[in-house]
């Protein structure tokens, strides 16, 4: 393995600098080769992430790609490649997938794992159990892995024995196979996402997807030139499922948004509409970027321009898709797009690796890459029909399941702003400014219609983040007593479930084995709301104190310093706190018990 660390940071930061689209793959076999030869696991800007790769095919070409995707995203990998034909095996005991053995798993299927193939002449009932058997057969396996789990689906066959009705009718083995993965991605756990094998093949197309030749020679079934979209489309699902996925995109207006320079053009001068291809390229881009925002991601603003002058399009331009109301956080001023981009992470509360950067200036985005290389960075082409394409492409925002948070995100994001500005007026009363927000704090009901958003907040949450303990849906239901989940309103928003703790009782103490809070709610005191919800807990149990084992991470170094300030005492990683001593600011919230 070779050590020399200048070595290891160029071929780092060469793996980030790839454009997956835009490279050859000359250029990415040469940093791919590079990578596997050489010990990174000291660059400082890299997180440690132990991966193990399955399927029943050779996985050691794909673990090579995947182990890139992964520096690219910000971890140094050790992954482990499975034997060939062990998937089955290797999940059912001979490969741990728990947390002491490995931090996650890729599971990779192809059509040949289909295990019960319908035959031909088989009937709709016949046809529809033969995929219940399937769907049975691989739930039960998947089970078995404990730790957050990458699944490419199954792939269509690139023969169709039925002609053009082998993926339309019942009894085909293409039918069988879209029946199944629609079955399968319903049943998964809260721990794993599937990867659409689909809609992988039909953007590489066939050529690219299947490679029979080299698979008949060493069982490796995809084109060479596949493995990095593929292993791209994994690592963005093992991001979201690590709470790794971005979470805001930061937008420049002219010749982004619009084509021309508004400034300049003036208002009815910029190229946006339906009369032209541009103008109507623009429209659509910006469609898909305001579904992008209702699902939950926050939109922000950064252009070099007078904020008047910036805002007007968004106020007065018919053809705007955009309003001026999706906009978390505009920044509009002639400083450098680096320092802006800073100023938009701190008022959104969140880390720069949040940030997705898009801007038509070639000039801006190397900017960014040099300055800030944790901000994600769109490469765009000179064709603005080719925006949505290149941003979706990126993968930056994965999505496992859409949770009714996620719908409202954007709205708490905004308020959140809206909180943060007048809190930062000169002369703010903090009291009166909180109590006046007249805050309520519900204990929602542990059941399963609200466990995927207790399990995906623990996930996804990093700065307050008691340590890395990551629970399971069965976990969670099973230990529903001990968990609190907390739902955030006041006039502004219903901010949806924003702190979780999860906690057991020992026979002195009530021990808290991970609590998580949202960083949009950072600020408002919910921690206050947390503990003295503990302390009610622990009391009717006739527990003395409380504790809370603390593992520091790159992100959660805030933890301590607001532990310490409600009260908690810490002895090395330990932090307690008695339960019927000490006083803290008031939260001025009405804390309203549905359990």
């Amino acid at each position: 393995m070779g050590s020399n660390p200048l070595h290891a940071q160029s071929l780092v930061s060469a793996a980030r600098d790839l454009l997956i689209l835009g490279s050859s793959h000359e250029q990415i076999d040469r940093i791919v080769a590079g990578l596997k030869l050489s010990d990174i696991s000291n660059v400082a800007s890299l997180r440690p992430l132990k991966v193990k790769v399955l399927g029943n095919i050779t996985t050691e070409y794909i673990t090579d790609y995947v182990r890139l995707m992964l520096v690219r995203a910000g971890f140094a990998p050790s992954l482990e490649a499975g034997h060939y034909g062990g998937l089955v095996r290797g999940l059912l005991g001979e490969v741990a997938l728990t947390p002491d053995a490995c931090d996650a798993a890729v599971i990779i299927l192809t059509h040949r794992d289909i295990q019960f193939p319908p035959p031909l002449g088989a009937t709709l009932a016949e046809a529809r159990e033969l995929v219940d058997r399937e769907v049975g057969f691989w739930s039960s396996i998947f089970q078995h892995s404990k730790v957050p789990t990458a699944l490419v689906s199954f792939d269509l066959p690139p023969y169709r024995i039925l002609d053009e009705q082998d993926g339309l009718a019942a009894g085909g083995l293409s039918w069988h196979v879209k029946m199944t993965n629609l079955e399968l991605a319903a049943r998964l756990p809260s721990t794993a996402a599937f990867i659409d094998a689909e809609a992988l093949q039909y953007r590489l197309g066939s050529a690219l997807w299947y490679d029979s030749r080299l698979y008949h020679l060493c069982k490796q079934p995809f084109a060479m030139e596949a493995l990095p979209e593929i292993s791209h489309s994994i690592v963005a699902a093992l991001c979201g499922l690590l709470g790794r996925g971005r979470k805001v995109l930061v937008l420049d207006l002219d010749n982004t948004l619009w084509g021309g320079v508004v400034g300049d053009d003036g208002l009815q001068g910029i190229e946006l509409g339906l009369e032209t291809p541009d103008g109507e390229a623009f429209v659509v881009f910006q469609h898909y970027i305001r579904n992008l925002s209702r699902r939950g991601i926050v939109l922000a603003v950064c252009s070099k321009n007078r904020d008047e002058v910036a805002r007007s399009p968004f106020r007065e331009h018919s053809a705007m898709v955009l309003k001026e109301d999706d906009i978390s956080c505009f920044v509009a001023n002639f400083q450098d797009k680096a320092t802006n981009l800073r100023h938009i992470a701190k008022t959104l509360n969140l880390g720069l690796d949040s940030l997705v950067f898009v801007d038509d200036n070639p000039v801006e985005r190397a900017l960014i890459r040099a300055e800030l290389p944790e901000v994600l960075v769109i490469e765009l082409s000179e064709d603005p029909s080719d925006y949505t394409r290149a941003l979706d492409a990126s993968k930056a925002f994965p999505l496992r399941a859409l949770t009714s948070e996620d719908l409202g995100r954007v709205a708490s994001y905004r308020a959140m702003s809206a909180v943060r500005e007048a809190t930062a007026a000169p002369g703010t009363d903090m009291e009166q400014f909180l109590a006046g927000l007249e805050p309520q704090a519900y204990v929602e009901k542990v059941n399963p219609s609200s466990v995927d958003r207790i399990v995906q907040l623990i996930r996804k949450t990093n700065q307050f983040k008691l340590n890395l303990s990551v629970f399971q849906e069965a976990d969670i239901l099973e230990a529903a007593d001990g968990v609190v989940a907390l739902r955030l309103a006041d006039r502004l928003q219903d901010y949806g479930i924003v702190a979780i703790a999860v906690t057991r009782f020992t026979d002195d103490f009530l021990q808290i084995q991970n609590w998580v809070m949202s960083c949009r709610v950072f600020g408002r005191r919910l921690e206050n709301v947390m503990l003295e919800v503990l302390r009610g807990m622990a009391r009717h149990r006739g527990s003395g104190s409380i504790r809370a084992n603390f593992v520091a991470t790159d992100k959660n170094v805030i933890l301590p310093e607001v532990l310490l300030r409600i009260g908690f005492t810490a002895e090395a990683d330990i932090y307690s706190v008695q339960v019927e001593a000490g006083s803290m600011e008031p939260h001025y919230m009405t804390i309203i018990d549905r359990r």
